[in-house]
């Protein structure tokens, strides 16, 4: 049996992607753990700066709901799996710091896919759907 809450969710999420593209690198896992901690908070400063423009370009609101996000690295240069993930922490917290998801814990956030594309043009493509 649904509570409440849930059945609210389930209204008023809509079925359709809402995507935001950044231009701009994922670093590797390795190459952030060697940043100095004035650098990473700049670079998540830069990357909800880039999320926050993105989302007012495609008229895509803050989100309370819980999410399933597609994420595609477009990378000049292919990572290992772990590298992926570790480098994007800091992007994943600019996504929840901008709303457009609301916490990145399983239990508001399913990520459905992260993708590596080698690419000459490095961005970020993220897709979200609440749920």
């Amino acid at each position: 049996m649904k509570s409440k809450k849930e059945k609210t969710m389930q209204q008023s999420s809509s079925n359709k992607w809402e995507t935001i593209e950044i231009d701009h690198k994922i670093f590797s896992r390795n190459k952030i753990d060697r940043m100095h901690w004035a650098l990473k908070s700049k670079l998540k400063n830069e990357y909800r700066i880039l999320i926050g423009n993105q989302m007012r370009v495609n008229k895509i609101k803050k989100t309370n709901n819980k999410c399933k996000i597609t994420i595609e690295c477009h990378l000049k240069r292919l990572y290992d799996y772990d590298n992926v993930w570790g480098g994007l922490k800091q992007f994943i917290d600019a996504l929840c710091n901008e709303g457009f998801m609301w916490d990145d814990s399983s239990n508001w956030l399913v990520v459905d896919t992260v993708k590596q594309i080698k690419s000459k043009e490095e961005k970020i493509i993220v897709k979200r759907l609440e749920i």
